[in-house]
């Protein structure tokens, strides 16, 4: 990173800056991060043990829901805590978490941690979930903010711009501008990198209007950064490659929610000659992983989450493999999520040659219910190449819908019909993708429904689940 001037959180001091409150909150934690990044693997695990078992008598003492279980399992929340004994804990479900309701949340809470909220997801498994946090956790999750900047940013003064949705809270005068042709720029990055630094500004640039405008507006703007769901930005990415568009002073691009294949970070290079910057993170769990400032791989976050891959059988994946993910919020008192499936597969990675201890994840797969269901009942996961799709210059996004056991159905977004070639094209990709036993439908669309997060889901089964 170059030089990031410090923001005085004392009023009349610039030099030397003096931080208070949050900001000094926020700093401290990186001093403790610089540390802990670089402990070995059994330093971290042994560490999440000691903060484990702190969670653990909390949690049999206050909710009545893990008091149950922890009993049925045979744990004593006052024994040492050990590998074996966290494995005999049964998996918690999103199922599990709508049915228990009021009986997960805690009777009470350490005065410390704060006042609690909510934090719902937005659905994308069809089964949302609401979550109660604290503030506690609020400030873990601007701590791992401030490390992914940390780890990537290379200039704070920099402009983004934030492709996403505008938000209502903006108010009347300022989502009108925003929605103009000249659009609307914040004077800084907002918080919490505004508490800590002097930052450059972040323009607003709504990915409901047509693609054409946003590269026009970008084209004006020449930003540093651009911050898009990956969706959109595929989208961004389709049309300034027909248009020979670029954008010379771009850094890098940051994506969040959603996940990002290997094509997408191909098409970005090839396009607009950058690296991709994502993470995994959940809105009942916080952040899980972020990416390695020198890899594409990511870095689970030890300081603030247990995370177990596990397979089919429950057994820990090893390297290469992939499984099912299983979160434990470490410093979650006001409702623990102990063992706790997201309803998403990762495959394990080899320790990093960055000599970071924080385990990897050498990619995050998805859903676990983005599989296709073949005719004779298996179950293949779903995996259509985005990059060949994108070199169609006309298709601007598509999802893949099995409808039933016969019929696979592409819905498609495009700036103008399809040739015949292009047509086929789509077919042969679909068919490379799930195999020659379906009877593949075209469906053109004026636009396809996002989640209730934003995301667009470029796979959805309509089976019935078992």
């Amino acid at each position: 990173m170059e030089f990031a001037e410090l923001r005085s959180s004392i009023e009349q001091t610039t030099w030397p800056a003096m931080l208070s409150g949050t900001a000094a909150q926020l700093l401290a934690m990186q001093r403790q991060f610089d540390e802990t990044q670089w402990w070995p693997a059994e330093q971290l695990r042994a560490h999440q043990f000691e903060q484990l078992q702190l969670l653990l008598r909390h949690a049999a003492a206050t909710v009545p829901f893990h008091a149950e279980r922890l009993r049925l399992a045979g744990i004593d929340p006052n024994e040492k805590l050990t590998e074996a004994v966290w494995a005999r804990l049964p998996i918690l479900t999103r199922r599990d978490v709508q049915d228990a309701g009021e009986l997960l949340r805690a009777t009470t809470i350490p005065a410390s941690h704060g006042g609690t909220g909510v934090s719902s997801t937005g659905g994308s498994s069809g089964i949302p979930v609401r979550v109660r946090r604290t503030e506690l956790e609020r400030l873990l999750w601007n701590a791992v903010r401030v490390r992914e900047e940390l780890w990537h940013r290379e200039d704070m003064l920099g402009t983004i711009a934030r492709l996403r949705p505008i938000p209502d809270s903006l108010g009347e005068d300022n989502l009108r501008k925003a929605r103009s042709a000249e659009g609307l720029s914040l004077p800084d990055w907002g918080p919490p990198m505004s508490l800590l630094w002097r930052t450059g500004p972040m323009a607003l640039v709504d990915d409901g209007t047509p693609v054409s405008e946003q590269a026009e507006r970008l084209q004006r703007l020449r930003p540093d950064y651009l911050s898009a769901n990956p969706s959109s930005l595929r989208i961004l990415l389709g049309h300034c490659r027909d248009a020979g568009i670029t954008l010379p002073d771009l850094r890098a691009v940051w994506t969040l929610s959603e996940v990002v294949d290997p094509d997408l970070r191909a098409l970005c290079q090839d396009v607009f000659g950058v690296r991709i910057v994502h993470n995994y993170s959940a809105a009942e769990c916080g952040y899980i992983a972020l990416q390695c400032p020198e890899h594409p791989h990511f870095h689970i976050q030890s300081e603030l989450a247990l995370v177990e891959v596990l397979d089919t059988d429950g057994r820990a994946c090893g390297c290469g493999e992939i499984g099912r993910v299983i979160v434990t919020p470490l410093h979650n008192f006001a409702m623990p999520l102990l063992r706790y499936e997201l309803g998403d597969e990762a495959e394990v990675g080899e320790p990093c040659s960055c000599g970071r201890g924080l385990p990897v994840l050498t990619n995050v797969i998805g859903r676990l219910d983005d599989y296709v269901t073949l005719p004779n009942g298996e179950r293949r996961r779903s995996y259509t190449s985005h990059y060949r799709l994108a070199r169609i210059p006309a298709l601007r996004e598509f999802q893949i819908v099995q409808r039933s056991l016969e019929l696979i159905e592409a819905r498609l977004v495009v700036a103008r019909p399809l040739t015949a070639d292009e047509e086929q094209r789509v077919r042969t990709v679909l068919v490379a993708a799930f195999g020659d036993v379906f009877r593949i439908e075209l469906v053109y669309c004026p636009s396809i429904p996002r989640t209730a997060a934003g995301k667009l889901r470029t796979f959805v089964s309509e089976l019935p689940r078992d």
